[in-house]
């Protein structure tokens, strides 16, 4: 599966129903800082390093969003589990 595709095809399936679906940044500095940030929180609420995460131009939108791998994430033996819709709860998407 190819991750990139994946998530911007869900972006566009959540913007049909809902105009602004995920937090979207005008720079990829600024989108990877936000996402950075939330990666991290993430980790630390789940006990473990940040989450790892990718940071994608949507050419539909011409704007750079960020998303949290949760399945790596889930798959940590350090991890120690929680609510995964925390980095959702926060605007961004998560695959």
């Amino acid at each position: 599966m190819n991750v990139i595709n994946d998530v911007i095809s869900r972006i566009e399936d959540a913007r049909a129903t809902n105009k602004s679906p995920c937090k979207n940044y005008a720079t990829e500095a600024a989108a990877d800082k936000a996402t950075k940030k939330i990666a991290e929180l993430v980790g630390q609420y789940h006990g473990t390093r940040p989450a790892n995460y990718i940071v994608i131009y949507n050419e539909a939108w011409g704007r750079w969003v960020g998303a949290i791998d949760l399945n790596e994430l889930i798959s940590r033996k350090d991890a120690i589990g929680g609510y995964l819709g925390l980095a959702a709860n926060k605007g961004f998407f998560c695959y």
